[in-house]
């Protein structure tokens, strides 16, 4: 018998296979099977994430801003974008609204909310139609947004990889793919989701370019921040940090292509239709938190040519920012302007326990790497970020759910790299490691594929989170699908309900059999305030059972549900009673 060269009797005899076999193969096989090793665990990850999402995009009923954004989209690739509110940000108007017109959906003309332009109405209008098929015309619009929880999982390895090598960085990606609030907002036609990974791809894409500053890191800079602008109108800022970061590190010649990047995307995204501002808009700028010293560089810029959607969605996003907000509860009280503990204990009780054990020893790693002057550029984009979204929505006044924070919630995760990878060569850290990973995926697959509705073990779980805080926290009118399941599963001909959301029953119901209640408004004054029930099952959505959303005086009007214990759920936003 005759052996290769190279390779002994007793090398075959001791050696794998695989060593001997990969010093014959020419160089580019060896180098493909390295590859593939390499990103076999990322793969089947990704596939599996990716297998959950499609799962959980069909699962889910219509959620109320939904109707909005889809309307937008779809009048977008019209050539008609001209709804109200004007809060869709151009990414999420461009990436999906062809699908609509693909399958031939009714026009927006067409129907009745077109008269005010009003994006809710008409998206609701065209979705709530039987005869289009709406719940498949749903799920195929909501299906490009998978790309981004998709992204995120791939960045957290990709960044965590050349930070903290291959082990640590599938960990954090594992992460990323089981955190509730990533995956559940992750399938809706929304920017909440899409917001985090433009954030994350920023400091990423900075990270690269402040280590080795080159034109080609620039130009995936530029990339990165024209993503993030188009994303969401609240991460403007990042413009600046991006510009600040190209000026600093040189060339500044070639820094001026960052701004000209973002230029011409906010104009491509927009097709090109753009005017110069009318001078009453440029004027409702100083209302909107522009402060008095910036408003000079408004002027300048609002003489340039801009798409007027874009402009009007910063003045609504600036004068909500100022105002008071929208109506927010928390802790059995409606809530109003700004509320500094909102989101530090939407946090506490929806942010997985692991994960905030993770983000603590990320923050207990930080300190000591400071204390020995190790802490790099790394340390500063992760942390800093972190603190700049989490903050920033702290005192702001929008407090309608945890999703508003998801631009911080990879870099809590990535923060946590730092702490495994110092302390994971110790045998309890490694143990203490598999364990929370254990841990977190049985507290986010047990309530799949209701991650919207997550809340964690401190508070015992989703059934109780509506005492705490509610909204898009665990109620957006998802989970019409699982009520018309559990009526047919237990034969119930007729429900009472108090349904909240845009979403059609009748696409999961059976016609005749739901019976829906009078709900207190201005315009029915002589309603009693507090509601008597009838014998009969009653079907009653958390967020009317909180009562924040009535109108003065009417909060309590469901009160003879809260001390009741539920006899079954739809979900976790609809609670059941059966009166007798």
């Amino acid at each position: 018998m005759r052996y290769r060269r190279g390779c002994s009797r007793t090398h075959l005899a001791r050696a794998p296979i695989h060593s001997c076999a990969l010093m014959n193969y020419p160089a580019s096989v060896s180098g493909t099977f390295v590859m593939m090793r390499r990103y076999a665990g990322i793969g089947l990850l990704l596939a599996g994430c990716a297998a959950a999402l499609t799962l959980q995009t069909r699962h889910l009923g219509l959620t109320v801003d939904e109707t909005s954004h889809f309307a937008a989209a779809y009048t977008y690739w019209l050539g008609e974008d001209v709804l109200q509110p004007p809060d869709a940000p151009p990414l999420t108007r461009a990436i999906c609204g062809w699908v609509p017109r693909l399958l031939h959906a009714p026009r927006p003309r067409d129907t009745n909310g077109w008269k005010e332009r009003d994006a809710y109405l008409i998206g609701a209008e065209i979705l709530d139609r039987p005869n289009i098929r709406a719940r498949r015309l749903l799920f195929y619009t909501r299906l490009p947004f998978l790309v981004f929880p998709l992204l995120i999982v791939f960045l957290l390895w990709h960044w965590g990889r050349q930070l903290f090598g291959e082990p640590v960085a599938l960990c954090l990606a594992a992460c990323g793919a089981l955190e509730p609030t990533i995956q559940g907002h992750g399938v809706l036609i929304d920017s909440d989701v899409a917001a985090a990974f433009a954030a994350l791809w920023f400091a990423y894409a900075a990270w690269r370019y402040a280590n080795s500053p080159n034109i080609r890191r620039l130009l995936i800079l530029s990339l990165a921040v024209v993503v993030a602008v188009l994303t969401k109108f609240t991460l403007l800022p990042l413009a600046i940090a991006g510009f600040g970061l190209a000026l600093w590190k040189g060339p500044r010649l070639a820094a001026l292509a960052l701004p000209l990047a973002v230029y011409i995307g906010i104009l491509a995204t927009s097709q090109f239709q753009a005017q110069p501002v009318p001078p009453s808009e440029v004027q409702q700028f100083s209302g909107a938190g522009v402060p008095h010293w910036a408003l000079g560089g408004v002027n300048l810029l609002a003489r340039l040519p801009w798409p007027p959607q874009f402009v009007r969605g910063l003045l609504f996003i600036g004068n909500n920012l100022r105002g008071n907000g929208f109506t927010g509860y928390m802790l059995g009280h409606k809530i109003h302007g700004r509320v500094p503990l909102y989101f530090p204990l939407a946090w506490a009780i929806k942010f997985p326990i692991p994960l905030q054990i993770l983000t603590v020893a990320g923050l207990a790693a930080l300190f000591m790497r400071i204390r020995r002057r190790e802490a790099g550029g790394a340390d500063l984009l992760v942390w800093g970020l972190a603190a700049f979204f989490f903050g920033s929505a702290a005192i702001s006044n929008f407090h309608v759910g945890f999703r508003h924070v998801l631009p911080a919630l990879p870099f809590f995760i990535l923060g946590g790299g730092f702490a495994l990878a110092r302390w994971s060569g110790r045998r309890a850290a490694r143990v203490a490691m598999a364990l929370s990973l254990a841990w977190l995926a049985v507290s986010s697959l047990r309530v799949y594929p209701q991650g919207i509705s997550y809340f964690n073990e401190w508070i015992g779980g989703p059934m109780q989170g509506w005492r705490y805080l509610a909204d898009s926290n665990i109620d957006w009118g998802q989970n019409l699908p699982d009520l018309g399941v559990y009526l047919e599963r237990h034969r119930i001909g007729r429900i009472k309900t108090f349904i909240f959301g845009y979403d059609n029953p009748y696409h999961y119901l059976k016609p005749g059999s739901m019976d829906p209640q009078t709900l207190p408004a201005p315009d029915n004054p002589g309603l009693a305030h507090d509601y008597r029930p009838q014998p009969g099952v009653y079907a009653v959505s958390v967020n009317f059972l909180a009562g924040f959303l009535f109108p003065e005086g009417y909060e309590d009007y469901l009160a003879c549900f809260r001390g009741r214990i539920p006899d079954a759920r739809a979900g976790y936003s609809i609670l059941l009673y059966d009166v007798r």
